[in-house]
This record gives structure tokens, C-alpha cells and sequence, in this order.
């Protein structure tokens, strides 16, 4: 998948391109990517999510959270824009995440119940949770699809002080973000498995109680906001070697569409995941004439 646009004063680029142990076995792409606009085009809104490889529907996890949770912040940001550049940071806390995260969670169940249910039948336990009356289990679910979440909102014009309004929320998982300004990467999520001395790959995923601690961010010109899954975050690490190299070269500003996923599509031994990303750069506001 790949798209891109120029709203108001900033620019994006998306992209998610499977995996070649995905390519090589077969499967689907596990990852999934939703951007939208609110209809007053004052907001970029959007979500990656990274399907969990051990349950094997995870890719309709990945695209059902991405589109539940972008649906609740874009009605939402209609519904009571945000007025006071100066009151940002409440204004981010007081968004409905708990909402979010239920909306998500719901779309999850609703697709593995019938999973669940054939699986019940075969054992012969036709009475499990996953009658339609009942709700599903956040467990049950997980173990048909599952997916992680960071979502993201950014201001398609500046405050009176030049920046650009923006947010960024992990709602679930490992995803990464990071600032990009001329060839320094500076890192808005944790590190995956940074300072630690034993490699893990377990990660939190959805559906699932989640409390969400969004990030309220003023964008400048001359930064690119970049937000990855892991198939991207974990070749990357802590942005000092030849893949942060690369990136910093070729996405100092906005590439063209298709060179932009080539980009993303990079070769490095060991490194096969899906890999998705989003970035945005915002610039100096446009005249209209």
C-alpha cells in the first residue's frame, strides 16, 4: 500500500510493504496503516498497527483497530475542535481514548467470534463465550487476531507561533516514532529492548484493557514526524547506523510515492518483517491566493 498528499501546509507519505518471510511462506501482510482527514481538512489523522504473527487472522486485526481507532479521533476533532494552541496538552489528555480502545477491541471480537466458534464446535463445546449473547474474552480473541496500535493526529496548519499541533498515543505494542531533523533522530516512543540484556519479542497487544499516556508534540519546519512497526523500528534500533544513514539522505524531505515505499523495502540480512511507516513534514504556511 502507498499513498500520500499535500493538506493545507504539511506533507505525508505512507507506506506498507510485506515482508519477505511473508513473501517467501505465502502469507498475508500483517501490517496495516489508516490515514484520514477531518471533512474541514484541519487534521491528518491516523493509525499503524503490526499484526501479531502467532495468531494467524492477525492482518484483519491490524486493519479493524487501525480503522475503529482513526473513526473515534476524526469524530471526535469534528465533533469539538481544538481552539487554543496554548491548552494543547489538555486538550490531548481529554480525547476519548478509553473509547477508542473499546471501539477497537469490540471490532477484534466481533471478527474472531466466528473463529472461535467453529473452533468450540469441533471440540464440542458449543456453549463457550463465544455464543453471540455473550462477550468475547480479550484472550479468546488474541489467540485468533491480535495487533498493536500507535495512532497520531497533526495539525494541517500552524499556530500563531509557527508550530504544528500534534499527537502521538501507543495505545498497544512496540511501534516506533521518531523526530527526523537534517540527519539527527530523535526518539518520541522507547527503544525496543534497549538496555536490556535478554532480547524479548513479546509485546501487549489488542484487544485488551489498554491505558493510554498520549504525547502532545509542536511540529516545526524542517522536521519529518516518522512512525514505524517494528519491521522498520527494529533494523533501525537506536538510529546511529547505516539504515538511519539512508533514511536521514533520502527523507530530509518528501520523496516521491514509489520511491518513498522503495525506500521502506530496503534489503538487511535477518531483518524480514512487514514493515509500515507514515511520515509528515510540516512546512512554512502556504499563500492562498
Amino acid at each position: 500500500m502507498i499513498d500520500g498528499a499535500d493538506i493545507g501546509s504539511i506533507t505525508y507519505r505512507a507506506a506498507s510493504v510485506r515482508g519477505l518471510s511473508h513473501q517467501e511462506r505465502g502469507e498475508p501482510r500483517q501490517d496495516a496503516y489508516v490515514v484520514r482527514f477531518t471533512r474541514d481538512l484541519h487534521w491528518l489523522v491516523g493509525c499503524i498497527a503490526d499484526g501479531v504473527s502467532s495468531a494467524k487472522r492477525s492482518h484483519e486485526a491490524a486493519a479493524a483497530v487501525c480503522d475503529r481507532i482513526t473513526d473515534i479521533l476524526v469524530n471526535h476533532l469534528i465533533q469539538n475542535p481544538p481552539s487554543n494552541p496554548r491548552e494543547w496538552a489538555q486538550e490531548v489528555k481529554a480525547l476519548p481514548w478509553d473509547r477508542a480502545v473499546g471501539a477497537a477491541n469490540g471490532a477484534v471480537a466481533d471478527l474472531a467470534r466466528p473463529y472461535l466458534a467453529k473452533i468450540a464446535k469441533r471440540r464440542g463445546e458449543p456453549d463457550r463465550p463465544e455464543a453471540p449473547e455473550t462477550p468475547v474474552p480479550h484472550a479468546h480473541a488474541r489467540s485468533i487476531m491480535s495487533a498493536t496500535a500507535l495512532a497520531f493526529a497533526v495539525a494541517s496548519e500552524p499556530s500563531p507561533d509557527g508550530t504544528y499541533r500534534a499527537l502521538l498515543a501507543n495505545v498497544a505494542g512496540d511501534s516506533a516514532a521518531f523526530l527526523l531533523e537534517r540527519d539527527l533522530w530523535m526518539p518520541l516512543t522507547q527503544i525496543k529492548n534497549e538496555g536490556e540484556d535478554i532480547f524479548s519479542s513479546t509485546v501487549k497487544s489488542l484487544p485488551d484493557d489498554a491505558q493510554v499516556v498520549p504525547k502532545p508534540l509542536h511540529l516545526r519546519p524542517g522536521q519529518a514526524l516518522i512512525m514505524m512497526t517494528d519491521g522498520l523500528g527494529d533494523p533501525l534500533g537506536g538510529a546511529t547506523g547505516s539504515v538511519s544513514r539512508f533514511l536521514s539522505v533520502n527523507w530530509r524531505t518528501p520523496p516521491d510515492l514509489l520511491a518513498f515505499a522503495q525506500h521502506l523495502a530496503f534489503y538487511r540480512k535477518t531483518f524480514t518483517d512487514d514493515r509500515t511507516t507514515v511520515a509528515i513534514w510540516p512546512g512554512p504556511a502556504r499563500r492562498t491566493r
